[in-house]
């Protein structure tokens, strides 16, 4: 056997949503900051991106963690993510298992009762706090970077499905916000091809209205997320959504950064203040808990620092990818 390649991985899962943390492999990726070097994976590199993601070693929902070196001083790693068809510069579930990761296998210095990580992304730096009693993970959050909303109350006109109100916020991530009342149909497990096929026609209504462009990094100005949410919460005070990302793929956990996005939008709007809780939950059963840490101005954009919590994070298995010169599906493949 003749290898060109191996890439090295820790799997794990936050809340059912499948990620790869890659924590070698990549040849060195060159850049002054994180973006910059998420880029020039794209631009030299992104065979491995669908090497690993796709099939035959990977599959369409799961997500990937490139750890490289940081870029600030302040910071232990830096960190973007990939999937089977593209990047992102910010993943709260695959945070979670990034922070899961690291301190499981000694890569940062291990404390207890906490752990503290500075990841810097391309949307910033977030810092993670890794709860542990008696040498286990109990519980981890994370600060993420400025939450904001970016326009209210949009009103975009959707071919079949006709005028809606939307929302438009960041979080990590750009996110059109549907308020599931608006297209007559429930978050549930049987609708999720139904709101798959709705999220592409409704972002690119939602683009076509509005061009977004984040205050500080210019270079995040794309919005390809849509987050469904039903704003009656349940007999918990927990409110469900449904993340819609990428290609119409469907996210399993309730979505960190989607998460961050919406505690902005009630914040904003006056639903919830410093000291209250949201709690996201999603169709599979899992929940992320957000508060506001503080308000911060990004260049005339009134923002909140969020706190994202959850205590369902677990390692899968440890990966070692191997890719054979002669293999002709190197580069991956989709079967959709």
């Amino acid at each position: 056997m003749r290898n060109t390649q191996s890439i090295f991985a820790v799997d794990a899962h936050t809340t059912g949503t499948p990620i790869r943390v890659v924590t070698s492999g990549i040849p060195p990726l060159k850049g002054d900051t994180i973006e910059d070097k998420m880029q020039y994976m794209r631009t030299n590199y992104d065979w491995i991106r669908s090497c690993i993601m796709q099939q035959p070693r990977g599959f369409l929902s799961l997500v990937g963690a490139v750890l490289t070196e940081p870029c600030s001083p302040d910071a232990d790693y830096g960190l973007f993510f990939i999937d089977a068809l593209t990047y992102q510069p910010m993943c709260g579930a695959g945070t979670f298992s990034v922070a899961k990761a690291l301190v499981e296998t000694g890569m940062v210095n291990r404390r207890e009762p906490e752990t503290i990580i500075s990841l810097e992304t391309p949307s910033g730096i977030v810092r993670v706090s890794v709860k542990i009693e008696n040498g286990n993970v109990q519980d981890i959050s994370f600060e993420n970077v400025p939450a904001f909303l970016y326009c209210k109350d949009l009103e975009i006109k959707v071919p079949g499905i006709g005028s809606i109100r939307t929302d438009i916020g960041f979080g990590g991530n750009f996110f059109a916000i549907v308020d599931i009342d608006s297209i007559n149909i429930e978050i549930k497990r049987e609708s999720i091809d139904e709101l798959r096929r709705m999220s592409r026609r409704i972002l690119a209504s939602a683009n076509e209205a509005v061009k977004v462009e984040h205050p500080v990094n210019k270079s995040i100005n794309y919005m390809d997320q849509l987050l469904f949410v039903d704003n009656r919460p349940d007999e918990k005070g927990e409110y469900l959504c449904q993340c819609i990302f990428g290609d119409s793929q469907a996210d399993i956990s309730p979505c960190g950064t989607g998460t961050s996005t919406r505690l902005a939008q009630r914040y904003f709007r006056g639903y919830i203040g410093m000291e209250g809780t949201y709690c996201q939950k999603s169709i599979y059963g899992g929940m992320f808990r957000a508060s506001v840490v503080r308000e911060v101005n990004l260049k005339g954009t009134k923002a909140i620092i969020p706190a994202v919590s959850c205590s369902d994070v677990h390692i899968t298995g440890f990966n070692h990818l191997i890719v054979e010169e002669d293999d002709k599906l190197k580069n991956g493949f989709i079967s959709w």
